[in-house]
This record gives C-alpha cells, structure tokens and sequence, in this order.
C-alpha cells in the first residue's frame, strides 16, 4: 500500500510503501472506527495536512482524528491511524518525524 505525506507545496510530498503486514494493520485499525457525526477540520493550504492512501473503497485522509473517504468521516480521536502512519515512515523522513510527532501529539481535533 503507498502512503503519501501530504505536508509540501511546491514540491513533491513524501510517499512510501508499507508491506503486507504492515497493510494488514493499517486496514484493522481503520475498520475499529465508527462513523463520526461531527465535520472533520478542513486542511490548511500549507503545512501538515494528512496522510493519504487507498485501502477497501478508494482513497482515504487521516487527519487530525479523523479518516474521510469522500463524505464519509470515521472519528479516530486516538489518532491511531496517524499514530501508526508516522512510525512507519522511513527513516530518511527522520527530520518530518520529529516535527509530526509535535503536530499529531496537539490536543483537539480543530484547525
């Protein structure tokens, strides 16, 4: 499965492939969640907006605790998904990792 880091404008975003495994695990997570009743925080035009990636039924964000595919919005107030994405990011993203750990770490779901 590919995962694209969606953080850069005017240059091409970080992406990487997860394994099997690691694919499997992702889809297991999405899955726990439920379908959330509130609006998910619409991404800033520059800086940290999500991760991207295709599982069962197209493509999918995670951000800022929520997954939406489409209209749909599953509520992730964990951030397991975004969580997860983040440690499997490789290790020549070091740099972004330190910074994502502080974004995804922020309390709220708001912009």
């Amino acid at each position: 499965m590919l995962v694209e880091l969606d953080v850069f404008s005017g240059r091409a975003n970080p992406q990487w492939g997860l394994d099997e495994t690691a694919s499997a695990t992702l889809v297991q997570l999405q899955e726990r969640l439920n379908r959330s009743a509130e609006t998910p925080a619409v991404p800033p035009g520059l800086g940290y907006r999500g991760f991207l990636y295709a599982a069962r039924g197209g493509p999918i964000r995670a951000y800022r605790g929520f997954l939406t595919r489409g209209t749909i919005a599953l509520a992730d107030p964990q951030r397991s998904v975004e969580r997860f994405l983040l440690e499997h990011m490789p290790n020549e993203f070091g740099q972004l990792r330190a910074r994502l750990t502080q974004e995804i770490s922020r309390p709220g779901k708001g912009p």
